[in-house]
């Protein structure tokens, strides 16, 4: 695993680095390739005490990026926090592609492109007095985030999405060349969007 360690607002000891090193190397077990792992460990300013220490990981293996954040009062805490999430994250990515077959993988999709027609006209179908009050609470961007962006196949993109705990994904679609969202819809299943095109 290469493991790449970013620090902001405190300093690192040789001793943390070294605890650090060895409790996500107990993550290797589970991971057959070569992965990539960034940790980021910040000290907040929290008025909460149980709040101090944020470490927050990412790990980007063949087929899917795995990510976690958690905090802690000290650093030791949310380093052991964040590599137990990562662990069960990983244990639940490998179960997971294991299950994966090309019949459920077909028939999903085929459901899934049944469904962007009735989600496009539900997004188009909101009037202007509820678009009106939707532009005045609308906040600021905060945050930017890249990623590169692999041929995947909608049920990767899906099974992507349910790792990271988000409720869609933006991915390359592998089966059209095209740039696709997948999201979870309030039924339990999933939608995807796509361009038309032009």
């Amino acid at each position: 695993m290469e493991m790449q360690i970013l620090v902001r607002n405190m300093r690192l000891s040789d001793r943390s680095e070294d605890y650090i090193q060895k409790k996500i190397a107990r993550l290797e077990r589970h991971l057959r390739e070569r992965v990539d792992a960034k940790l980021e460990l910040s000290r907040t300013a929290a008025r909460s005490e149980t709040d101090r220490f944020v470490a927050q990981m990412t790990i980007s293996t063949s087929g899917a990026t795995l990510r976690g954040q958690e905090s802690g009062l000290t650093l030791f805490a949310a380093v052991d926090a964040v590599a137990d999430v990562m662990d069960k994250q990983i244990r639940r990515y490998k179960g997971r592609a294991y299950r994966t077959s090309q019949a459920r993988r077909s028939a999903r999709n085929q459901a899934i492109r049944e469904d962007v027609g009735a989600l496009i006209e539900e997004i188009v179908a909101v009037d202007d007095e509820e678009q009106d009050e939707s532009i005045e609470e609308l906040g600021k961007v905060v945050r930017v985030k890249s990623f590169s962006m692999e041929p995947m196949m909608v049920e990767d993109a899906i099974m992507e999405m349910e790792l990271l705990d988000h409720d869609f994904f933006l991915f390359h679609n592998a089966e059209n060349d095209r740039h696709s969202v997948v999201y979870r819809r309030t039924d339990g299943d999933y939608g995807m969007i796509e361009p038309e095109r032009v």
